[in-house]
């Protein structure tokens, strides 16, 4: 697979402030919601360069592409993973049985599905991260 992509949100002071407001545990739920809900731009954007750049075929490599949420209690870091799943497995299409993890660092040198759905999406998933959390955050105050 591709090098990871990794998007850093700075500057939200108010937002801090709410999320401490709200205690850890509510905070931190809601940071992880939004960091899971973000990750949605690019796991759609993979599925999507996937299908453009022809690299269809059976339709097991897209179906294997989803998000996993990864929290570190020892310093609380959150790390939503997307991206090529160990877990799917299937036939291609000469009938041989095909693990989409194992292989998709081939396909992702000749049409770089991934790397380029992190670039493309950067600004997105932003966006993105921002409307989730404000959403939790109204829930949790309201």
């Amino acid at each position: 697979m591709s090098d990871g992509v990794t998007v850093k949100v700075e500057g939200l002071d108010e937002l801090e402030r709410k999320l401490l407001a709200l205690g850890q545990e509510m905070g931190a739920k809601a940071l992880v919601e939004g960091s899971y809900g973000a990750a949605k731009v690019i796991q759609d954007k993979m599925k999507e360069n996937i299908v453009s750049a022809g690299a269809y075929d059976t339709g097991l490599l897209y179906k294997s592409i989803s998000r996993k949420r990864v929290i570190y209690a020892k310093d609380g870091t959150v790390s939503i993973i997307t991206g090529v799943s160990k877990a799917t497995k299937g036939v291609d299409k000469d009938g041989k049985l095909r693990v989409p993890w194992r292989y998709a660092h081939l396909v992702e040198a000749n049409k770089p599905f991934a790397k380029d759905a992190g670039e493309s999406t950067r600004k997105t998933v932003v966006a993105r991260f921002t409307e989730v959390l404000l959403k939790k955050i109204k829930r949790y105050t309201t």
